[in-house]
């Protein structure tokens, strides 16, 4: 299924950026521009997808930023990348999702950083969740913002599900992804939404939480890293943790699936006391992809 849908996207970007590529060579600067920025923006909100691995995500990241920067030299006509500079991308757009994508991206990052704030995720057919409507919560967003401020290896979480076996009791459940040194000092602090779906015994999030400390930091400090459950309780008007799990980083494997047990509150940050949540087998599932800064 998700082979299929990155081939559909694979085939439909290729024709977009086709036209593109004409409409620019061609001087039709009104028309070039203007795919170059619907590109931009899809890629943008693409680049989050679950099936998306490290290095492909990388690589939708760098395109999107190269399609906003000529889409903005096309308007202001400051050519800081150009036309041949966006031929170069031709044979990306067709390696991508093969496996076969070369490992150095064809266009120099001076002539594109900048772009990142010129373009703006598409919402076009996706779900927009109540509470993330501000557009600084799209994936896109949170991955500039983390960019900005960490130096060396950016760890990204998708929180796929947690289970539980009284599941759809929780009101307004989410998670909080705690990092912590050996010392049990807090080193970063992250919430995710709230979730988007409560099943019979899980509680389904798949959303992605980018941790604001490097690895390499974590490492030298021995951290681990720690998952909260939380949910709103009415009768006490506050937020209550319910369980928690956490994970060494000997644990955290670039683009593979992590499937943690769940401990009954409250969070040791020490890790010595460990007492399951529950006896049937329910589990926190999350993935890990790795951005290199």
């Amino acid at each position: 299924m998700a082979m299929s849908e990155k081939e559909q996207l694979r085939l439909s970007w290729m024709t977009q950026f086709n036209k593109a590529q004409q409409h620019d060579s061609w001087g039709q600067v009104v028309e070039a521009q203007e795919d170059y920025q619907s590109m931009a923006s899809q890629i943008a909100a693409k680049q989050g997808l679950p099936f998306i691995t490290s290095k492909e995500k990388d690589i939708l990241h760098r395109l999107a930023l190269c399609l906003g920067a000529r889409a903005q030299a096309l308007r202001t006509l400051h050519e800081n990348i150009t036309v041949t500079d966006m031929k170069c991308l031709q044979p990306i757009f067709e390696a991508l999702f093969t496996g076969a994508e070369p490992d150095v991206f064809p266009v120099d990052a001076s002539k594109y950083q900048f772009a990142a704030s010129m373009v703006k995720p598409s919402t076009e057919g996706e779900i927009i969740c109540a509470d993330a409507e501000d557009e600084t919560s799209t994936d896109w967003h949170q991955r500039q913002a983390v960019l900005r401020t960490v130096r060396g290896t950016v760890v990204c979480f998708r929180i796929e599900k947690i289970g539980l076996k009284d599941a759809q009791d929780y009101i307004d459940p989410f998670m909080t992804v705690l990092v912590a040194d050996s010392r049990a000092n807090i080193l970063d602090s992250r919430d995710t939404n709230f979730a988007c779906e409560r099943r019979a015994t899980h509680v389904m999030f798949n959303q992605q939480v980018y941790l604001n400390v490097s690895l390499e930091d974590m490492e030298r400090s021995g951290a681990a890293i720690f998952f909260e459950f939380k949910h709103y309780k009415p009768k006490k008007k506050k937020i209550s943790t319910r369980c928690w799990c956490f994970m060494e980083l000997a644990e955290l494997k670039r683009d593979e699936e992590v499937v943690l047990e769940i401990y009954h509150k409250p969070t040791d940050l020490k890790k010595k006391k460990l007492n399951l949540h529950s006896e049937k087998p329910l589990y926190l599932h999350l993935f890990a992809t790795f951005i290199s800064n």
